[in-house]
């Protein structure tokens, strides 16, 4: 064992020789460029964009991160047509676009790919497990890893689609065995995104933690966000203004399920509903704002190179100790009459924001639109 570990400690000093030596040989060619080549990490840097500014950095920095564009599901029957509705018994293909920032190449990545009712919050134990796909990513690089899956009669209807990228050589794993949450771990990307029809029903999961304090909230998309889906499934609807909306909210309709556990409560604002819940027993709102917060700082530092991954264990223990305390509630949205022409809609996000801390804590996108009279 000691032999190992000195050889171990004789190629780490070769490498960093090799790094001096390339700095004072080979930056000076670089000298009318602003930035020199880097330094050379012997590790990889895995991720799936929550939008399109998305770099792998956390926390995450997209407005409505719940809309990968990384992620696809299409129809075996014809691939180049994405869809968001699901038919019983088709088989289709989901499709994740895996991208590593690293200098080191993942000759295996792996995606777990999840479906869940169209969902607020995010936990693999309220999903269904579709499979594993693997592929190679190069260093700097992307690549596509899907999976097929026929749907069975459960699943059929509106989904929301989860992946989850990991790797054991190099090793680069997510926070967490059960949450998928791209806020704070860019292994995890979400597509949340429905079509339904105006005056329709449309049942939520809300995941939330045993001690929380949230609101839910249905607000009109804006132009830009429309824009920047660039999804086939919505390319061609003739979008409305959100004044069409505006009008119609107050007969929205909203009925809430509490989940078992906690003592869980919700009462209707005029943006849509706030919920409570409170379990004594459970790590407190305080403490989850504390660990958030560490966490993130510390992967902030890691990014940069200035940390050891296990000094922080005890942290990342504790984390991942608090996302595991969930539960599942659920909301019902009456859609109202929003007078539609069938080739209309108009797009919303229902959204959940914490509210000790006012951050979006979940999201989903739905697309209203009219139908044939």
């Amino acid at each position: 064992m000691s032999e190992l570990a000195d050889y171990i400690a004789e190629l780490r000093g070769r490498a960093a020789e090799s790094q001096a030596d390339a700095k004072r040989t080979l930056n000076p060619l670089f000298d009318d460029r602003k930035r020199p080549p880097r330094d050379f990490v012997e590790s990889s840097f895995l991720f799936m964009r929550s939008c399109d500014i998305d770099a792998g950095s956390r926390p995450v920095p997209c407005p409505a991160w719940w809309l990968s564009p990384d992620l696809r599901v299409a129809p075996l029957s014809d691939l180049g047509m994405p869809t968001r509705q699901l038919t019983a018994g088709a088989a289709y293909r989901f499709t994740a676009t895996v991208r590593n920032r690293g200098d080191l190449p993942v000759p295996s990545a792996k995606v777990e790919f999840h479906l869940a009712n169209p969902t607020l919050g995010w936990d693999t134990r309220f999903a269904t497990k579709l499979g594993v796909g693997t592929g190679r990513v190069q260093a700097h690089g992307a690549t596509e890893v899907s999976v097929d899956w026929t749907v069975p009669p459960a699943l059929s209807g509106h989904r929301c689609l989860f992946a989850r990228v990991f790797s054991f050589s190099p090793l680069d794993l997510p926070l967490d065995d059960f949450a998928l949450n791209p806020v704070v771990d860019r292994h995890v990307a979400q597509l949340n995104l429905d079509i339904v029809a105006q005056g329709s029903t449309l049942t939520f999961d809300w995941v939330h933690l045993r001690n929380a304090a949230e609101r839910l909230e249905v607000v009109p998309m804006t132009a830009q966000a429309i824009r920047a889906l660039r999804h086939e499934t919505v390319t061609g609807l003739t979008m409305v203004g959100a004044k069409r909306w505006t009008e119609a909210r107050d007969r929205l309709k909203l009925e809430f399920r509490p989940g078992e556990g906690p003592a869980i409560e919700a009462r209707r604002t005029d943006a849509g509903l706030e919920l409570t819940s409170t379990d004594p027993e459970a790590v407190g709102i305080e403490r989850q704002q504390e660990l958030t917060k560490g966490v993130l700082a510390v992967l902030q530092t890691l990014e940069a190179g200035r940390g050891d991954h296990r000094k922080f264990a005890e942290l990342f223990r504790d984390y991942r100790v608090m996302s595991a305390q969930t539960v599942r509630s659920q909301v019902t949205l009456a859609l109202p009459q929003l007078k539609l022409e069938p080739d209309q809609a108009v797009g919303v996000n229902v959204v959940k924001r914490n509210l000790a801390t006012d951050q979006l804590t979940g999201g989903v996108g739905v697309f209203v639109v009219g139908v044939e009279r």
